[in-house]
């Protein structure tokens, strides 16, 4: 983009007022709160000057990358194809309204902090920054009384000296922006040609997104969600399939089993008996004639025998 300062202003200053706040220059209200998060870095119990020295980087960073975006967009040569300049124009009131409303809490809402305001505006005034106190049940301490005890454990020089230095390295990073891309923009593209390898990774933000899609999207996810419905398919389907196939194929064999075999040995052991009871049937009738006839019968037979001996 780039000098589009003129074609939006309503958009521009109140972008001025989110960039200028966030890089913590005093009034507003990314100072109070920057300040408050440095000085509890390095004075609360749980603080230490490591952790300080972090934020305050961050800080000067943050100013940077912020002043870079005003610059690039709303400073210097427009970068804007002619087709599409012709079209700009500043939003609706339904978006610069907000913008306005955002820009004047920038502005203001740090000021809610100020303990001094607290006698002048009452404990209406007072409640507001101590809304979260509740939050903290015990046995935590109150963020309120861990404030107190580390602005009295040091010396109030040391706050304010402190406070100087990181306004100082806010005023340090919005001035390299604007000399890099405002004064000499061909520095950035020198150093792009030279520093081309730390370009690309930064560029491609330490490729957090690229590790993190091949970990966790296409790896753990994906590859992880395949090989888990592989696995449910082959082996948890495959154990309850086979289990049952196997429950199938030892009913059939135990009916076969029981219908040839057991079945089988039952009704050939009745038949035989049956078989083997019709000779002795023909015997026991139980009839008087019956035996008789036999009686005569077996007569004629050793008649017969001893007739032909």
């Amino acid at each position: 983009m780039g000098a589009l300062k003129k074609k939006i202003p309503v958009t521009h200053w109140t972008m001025w007022v989110g960039s200028v706040a966030i890089a913590g220059i005093p009034g507003l209200a990314g100072f109070f709160s920057k300040d408050e998060i440095l000085w509890q870095a390095f004075s609360s119990p749980k603080g230490s000057t490591a952790l300080w020295a972090v934020g305050l980087v961050t800080a000067a960073m943050t100013a940077f990358y912020m002043w870079r975006l005003m610059n690039m967009t709303f400073y210097g040569q427009s970068r804007v194809k002619p087709a599409v300049a012709v079209h700009l124009h500043e939003s609706p009131k339904v978006m610069t309204w907000p913008l306005i409303a955002l820009a004047a809490g920038s502005v203001l809402a740090g000021w809610l902090g100020v303990p001094k305001l607290w006698a002048i505006f009452g404990e209406g005034f007072r409640a507001f920054p101590r809304w979260l106190d509740p939050v903290f049940a015990d046995p935590l301490p109150r963020v309120a009384d861990i404030v107190n005890s580390s602005k009295e454990q040091v010396e109030p020089t040391l706050e304010w000296s402190l406070m100087i230095l990181s306004v100082a390295i806010a005023a340090g990073g919005i001035s390299l922006a604007y000399y890099l891309y405002s004064k000499h923009p061909e520095i950035p593209d020198r150093m792009l040609v030279r520093f081309r390898g730390l370009h690309t990774v930064l560029y491609n933000k330490w490729y957090v997104d690229e590790i993190y899609d091949f970990l966790f999207v296409n790896g753990l996810c994906k590859g992880g969600g395949s090989a888990m419905g592989e696995f449910d398919r082959r082996v948890v389907d495959g154990g309850v399939n086979g289990a049952g196939w196997l429950t199938r194929a030892s009913g059939t064999l135990s009916m076969w089993w029981d219908t040839w075999i057991v079945d089988g040995a039952v009704r050939f052991t009745s038949f035989s008996v049956k078989l083997l009871s019709y000779p002795v049937c023909l015997l026991e009738s139980g009839r008087v004639q019956t035996y008789a006839f036999f009686v005569v019968v077996g007569l004629l037979g050793f008649l017969g025998y001893y007739i032909a001996r």
